[in-house]
């Protein structure tokens, strides 16, 4: 059975993992003994579960990987994307397979780009969230952003007709 004890500060928190109660129980005394706001001690904890949480973070995680120093986002999506081609290109050289290659070179292309979109959209929607705002001011459709449209008459002569403002317009107009 394995032993979580965690001491947790103003500042940080400190956490371990045992597989013998005693050192558990010293590792908890120790803690204590540093007036902690409040310490736990958990029982079959599953450490597995969080190394491969950890891990996948520590790597897929642009907050938590060395590429987080990056400043721009977009500079880091293209780094992961080439990273991302060169782990395809070790796979199909281990497999000995140009297929392997271009499976796995679309299927990250498509993973990374739908995490990039998802990215950006979140970011889109904290920092400029007027831009989902629906149009309330009655122009709905694609066409009335002019403000005419062109007509040919009878001579095949161009003619401008200016649309009324306050017509909501629609598709045909």
């Amino acid at each position: 059975m394995l032993y979580k004890v965690t001491g947790y500060f103003k500042d940080q928190k400190i956490s371990k993992i045992f597989d013998d109660i005693y050192n558990a129980i010293e590792f908890k005394d120790t803690v204590d003994a540093h007036y902690p706001i409040k310490v736990t001690f958990e029982k079959g904890v599953h450490p597995v579960k969080e190394v491969v949480y950890n891990t996948w973070n520590s790597i897929m995680d642009h907050n938590a990987n060395p590429l987080r120093n990056i400043p721009d986002l977009n500079t880091r999506h293209m780094v992961m994307q080439v990273l991302a081609w060169m782990w395809c290109i070790v796979f199909s050289m281990y497999f000995s397979s140009m297929w392997v290659f271009g499976i796995t070179a679309i299927a990250h292309l498509i993973v990374l780009a739908a995490i990039a979109i998802t990215v950006g959209t979140f970011s889109v929607a904290k920092n400029k969230p007027e831009l989902f705002k629906l149009r309330t001011d009655g122009y709905h459709s694609v066409s009335r952003n002019r403000s005419y449209v062109i007509y040919h008459d009878d001579k095949g002569q161009p003619q401008k007709i200016y649309m009324d403002k306050n017509d909501p317009g629609g598709e045909h107009v």
